[in-house]
């Protein structure tokens, strides 16, 4: 029996990585962790609560109270707070921004990252997000970057916010990601970047399942060449 493998995928906003992790998850029949959703859960309830993002101190009292957690279906992950299935109602352009913002505090940090490990101690879990192969699992058997064309990942963000049935211009959701690479790559806390040893993916000219098949092919080689 194959070892099952804890695979990190990081990469900025439209890179195409939430779609590259769901696929491969799919097709290996294993756990799928969007961690940017715990930090949307997290700006989610500061809206929700009324709370000033920019006020540090007010942020870091939420966090000694706020229960964020991962329940596990048949079918999907879904996010809870406090009790609350907040899944589908964390993916408005204000939580996106919310948690942009918020992700460079280091209580919040604190909080999500031991629910992100506890998560996938066990193997079997395709992670995404932006310091996964860095910080999260520094650990992974396998880790990709993903990148694409800013232009590109413009085009995608907003096809992605219009499905959601929220109209947006191109040209903003391009300048929005530009606005948000520079914060997160720039952030003196778990900055998004390159793990060492992580393997470079072009996603401006591939398919989905182009990224995917990449991956899967990867994923091949690591595993015939170790035991089982």
């Amino acid at each position: 029996m194959k070892k099952r493998l804890t695979i990190a995928i990081d990469g900025p906003a439209g890179a195409g990585k939430s779609s590259a992790a769901k696929g491969l998850s799919e097709q290996l029949a294993y756990l799928y962790l969007d961690t940017g959703a715990l930090y949307r859960a997290m700006a989610w309830k500061i809206l929700e609560g009324k709370i000033d993002p920019s006020e540090v101190s007010k942020v870091d009292l939420l966090c000694q109270c706020i229960e964020i957690k991962l329940a596990l279906s048949e079918t999907h992950i879904s996010v809870w707070v406090d009790g609350k299935d907040v899944s589908s109602l964390i993916r408005s352009p204000e939580v996106t921004a919310t948690s942009s913002l918020i992700s460079s505090y280091p209580d919040v940090r604190e909080k999500l990252l031991s629910v992100q490990q506890a998560f996938g101690r066990e193997g079997g879990v395709v992670a995404e997000g932006r310091d996964i192969g860095t910080v999260v699992f520094p650990n992974a058997d396998l880790k990709f970057f993903l990148d694409a064309d800013i232009s590109v990942r413009g085009e995608r963000r907003q096809k992605d916010l219009l499905s959601q049935g929220i109209e947006v211009d191109q040209s903003k959701t391009t300048d929005d990601l530009e606005v948000r690479d520079r914060k997160d790559s720039r952030r003196p806390l778990s900055p998004l970047k390159k793990a060492e040893d992580a393997i470079s993916i072009d996603s401006t000219n591939l398919k989905p399942q182009e990224v995917i098949d990449l991956m899967l092919n990867e994923v091949a080689i690591l595993q015939s060449s170790r035991p089982s």
